[in-house]
């Protein structure tokens, strides 16, 4: 094709090229936000998981007791805190309960800012037996706002980890 009938073919169109170009990079724009949201959501989630995993087996180890009974058979105990330890004579450092709180506040601050809200459900709502069986189980819910396009979306997270002596 020769300049001049380029010329005329950019006459003729008028503008729906640039048109159909700004319409092309909304479309791109919003499928990269998407992206992005679905990877920030996956890096929440999976710092999530870590954290609980952390919480349970820390807990768990902190409140561990292993004594000899009578029989001569070793046996392991789960105390939820240090004054429940001290009442049964076993000397540990912290109770399971306690170093979940500790280390649930320690890393609270390797979430997103986007995290709004952190909770914790410990031992399934404090149920004792749990402890007696050396089982640590929590559940961290999370509460997230995310920014899309010109919204603000409110998501939750449930993540569960248990770990047993």
């Amino acid at each position: 094709m020769t300049r001049k009938s380029l010329v005329h073919l950019a006459m003729e169109e008028r503008g729906t090229v640039v048109v159909t170009a700004l319409f092309f990079f909304l479309c791109l724009g919003g499928f990269c936000s998407l992206l992005l949201l679905v990877g920030q959501a996956g890096l929440v989630e999976m710092r999530a998981q870590q954290t609980a995993d952390l919480v349970s087996k820390g807990a768990r180890a902190a409140g561990k007791w292993t004594y000899t009974a009578e029989d001569g058979q070793r046996r392991t105990i789960l105390f939820a805190t240090k004054l429940e330890a001290i009442q049964h004579g076993a000397k540990i450092v912290r109770g399971a309960r306690e170093e979940a709180a500790i280390l649930l506040s320690r890393n609270r601050a390797g979430f997103p800012q986007s995290v709004k809200n952190l909770s914790a459900i410990h031992q399934k709502g404090e149920r004792r037996y749990l402890y007696r069986q050396g089982i640590y189980h929590i559940v961290l819910q999370l509460e997230s706002d995310w920014s899309l396009f010109w919204q603000s979306v409110s998501t939750g997270l449930h993540r569960v980890s248990q770990s047993g002596l």
